[in-house]
């Protein structure tokens, strides 16, 4: 059994974040990564960081994302980082079981599941309870949240109603767009069952809670110019899958537009559909995109083989999609022709043959706190925190949750808003409090969750970049150190202790005064 002082779950970037703050305040450190890979999604595709407003960027996290690195830039320079703070590492290992007495985390148990040669993680592990960590505080950066669910910290998932925290914007929302396809098997027989891509989840009121999450995604990145690796279709294509696309194909039904809300509540815009992009690679809020939304509500709660199965299906949809594209006689020429001369670009995921190796968990679970980040705080309405470990500055920004028939048509649930800063005194930025990053006293004392922070839905699609997350990463190592050194409980590190050292790094604590009244 090896002991650290602190470890840390998962390498993304908050979770080297917290790693090296904590080991230049002299701990003890692991982290535990089940990929192969550093970084997360910044070095697994999101190569453009979403800053939100960049003032609120601070502490180290923000020389880093000044360098503008390319995928591999970041995964080496992630490497370097926790190479130089002394730091282990351990790949290819994910937590399977803790074990917490008294309400402290004693150890976790770790299972040896590589990722496959395309860059998923397996459904059974290679070697179950292959190591066995202990350490004095645990972070868990997971996307996921897997040590705070196993440490029976409280958690949810989905979307909260209006009424749960008096939230304007929480809550089901009415279809984003509608299409003029019919959803079923046989056309116009219900009976007949859905066509496949169609969810048939029953959609909550509007404004009422559910279990649904927002459309998850790779970020492929993409060249056309015949230089890049192959994108073979799935050992088990079956043209059948892309039935709902020939259909609108055939009836000249617009797939490649949405709509989105931008920038203000009655900002309604066009959102192009594509499935091949440059660049970023993102998604589009649009029928026509490399996704299937609503096939990953599954996610955040679920065990391993049901996220390996995710996993393969997202990276799978665009394998078959794209061999359709390329062949079926419904495609229209401009589409075929793009997916013709669509490959993957090399240097950036080589040892995957090209495809990413990061599926982009936008959000998952979601601590329950003594301190639930909500709209209110997004809006300016709180009160101040007096425990702040960073600033957040992204407007509400979402992505559709479900494709379901709706009036014997097809239509795409949700996803309206993107970066909708709901308050203009201070550009929509706001604190995080650190009593949002720590669970309650009775439920742990020595655990950190910097990642699924405590938060409503609606706040959770603000707080869910990057930047931010690595801002409360960098915290969240420094107060783990703190509580080592002292052998206090996370929650009892005084502020007092906590906050000198945030500054010393640079971390912006309170919201900057607006340009006008410096």
């Amino acid at each position: 059994m090896e002991a650290y002082d602190v470890c840390v779950y998962t390498g993304n970037a908050s979770g080297v974040m917290a790693a090296c703050a904590a080991a230049k305040e002299g701990a003890k450190v692991v982290v535990v990564e089940p990929s192969r890979w550093l970084g997360g999604m910044t070095g697994g595709g999101l190569m453009h960081v979403d800053w939100g407003r960049e003032e609120a960027v601070s502490g180290s996290t923000r020389p880093i994302l000044k360098q503008g690195f390319e995928d591999p830039q970041y995964r080496a320079a992630f490497t370097k980082m926790l190479a130089e703070a002394g730091v282990t590492v351990l790949f290819e290992h994910r937590v399977s079981s803790v074990e917490k007495s008294a309400g402290v985390i004693r150890a976790i148990t770790l299972d040896h599941a590589p990722f496959d040669a395309l860059g998923c993680p397996p459904a059974l592990p290679k070697q179950a309870a292959a190591r066995v960590l202990r350490a004095k505080v645990f972070i868990d950066c997971s996307y996921e949240g897997d040590v705070l669910a196993r440490a029976g910290v409280t958690y949810t998932w989905g979307r909260e109603a209006r009424a749960t925290y008096g939230e304007s914007l929480a809550g089901a929302q009415p279809p984003m767009s509608v299409y003029a396809i019919d959803p079923y098997v046989k056309p116009g027989e219900v009976q007949s069952g859905l066509l496949p891509g169609l969810q048939a989840d029953p959609v909550s009121p509007v404004g009422e809670a559910d279990r649904l999450t927002m459309g998850y995604g790779f970020r492929w990145k993409f060249t056309f110019k015949g230089d890049g690796l192959p994108i073979a279709p799935p050992e088990h294509y079956d043209p059948r899958q892309f039935e709902l696309y020939r259909r609108a194909f055939a009836s000249g039904v617009d797939i490649l537009s949405g709509r989105v809300l931008r920038g203000k509540l009655d900002g309604w815009e066009k959102s192009g559909g594509r499935v091949f992009s440059g660049g970023a690679g993102n998604l589009a809020r649009a029928l026509f995109a490399p996704t299937n939304y609503g096939s990953n509500a599954s996610y955040p709660d679920g065990d391993y083989a049901t996220r390996a199965r995710i996993w393969k299906e997202q990276q799978d949809f665009v394998r078959g999609m794209t061999h359709f594209l390329r062949t079926d006689p419904a495609v229209p020429a401009k589409q075929k022709e793009i997916a013709l001369s669509a490959g993957l670009a090399k240097g950036i995921f080589d040892d995957t043959q090209g495809y990413p190796h990061q599926l982009y968990v936008r959000e998952a679970r979601r601590m329950v706190a003594d301190y639930v980040v909500t709209q209110q705080d997004l809006e300016g309405r709180t009160e101040t925190p007096k425990d702040s470990v960073g600033l957040a500055s992204y407007g509400v920004d979402e992505w559709p949750y479900a494709t379901v028939a709706w009036d014997g048509k097809v239509a795409l649930m949700g996803g309206y808003y993107s970066m909708l800063y709901l308050e203009d005194k201070h550009r929509g930025i706001y604190p995080i409090p650190y009593r949002a990053i720590r669970p309650k006293k009775e439920q742990c004392t020595n655990l950190l969750v910097p990642v699924c922070v405590s938060a409503s839905h609606i706040a959770m699609t603000s707080i869910r970049m990057e930047p931010v997350w690595m801002i409360l990463g960098e915290s969240a190592g420094v107060a783990a150190a703190l509580a080592v050194k002292s052998g206090v409980a996370v929650q009892d590190v005084p502020y007092a202790d906590l906050q000198p050292k945030l500054r010393a790094l640079h971390q912006k604590l309170e919201v900057p005064k607006p340009p006008a009244q410096k």
